[in-house]
């Protein structure tokens, strides 16, 4: 990670555990609620050198940025879109903009 504060890794850490949990939470509602009969997806994620690619079964979820903790749509398999659609540090943990599918689209 590419910061010079000390406490950024724990802070991003316990930020990213929270976001986690809430998109999970929200696919483990709209399985419940939608698609009673379907086993419900976990998400999984893989670090890279930049972000870390939040995984929803065979496709991906988001990318979160690890230098500043952004939360970024998917434009393909190894690459995020290129504006943030939320950050892990805002009041709401990046969860604003979340959909039990994925970060939603720009307006």
């Amino acid at each position: 990670m590419n910061t010079t504060d000390p406490n950024y890794e724990q802070e991003f850490n316990d930020a990213f555990r929270k976001w986690l949990g809430f998109c999970q939470n929200m696919i483990n509602e709209n399985y419940r609620t939608n698609f009673p009969n379907l086993d419900i997806p976990v998400l999984r994620y893989e670090t890279g050198r930049r972000y870390i690619r939040v995984i929803n079964g065979t496709s991906v979820f988001a990318f979160i940025d690890l230098t500043n903790g952004d939360v970024l749509k998917a434009a393909s398999w190894k690459a995020p879109a290129r504006w943030n659609r939320g950050n892990l540090f805002d009041v709401n943990v990046g969860t604003k903009s979340m959909t039990p599918y994925g970060p939603a689209y720009l307006r």
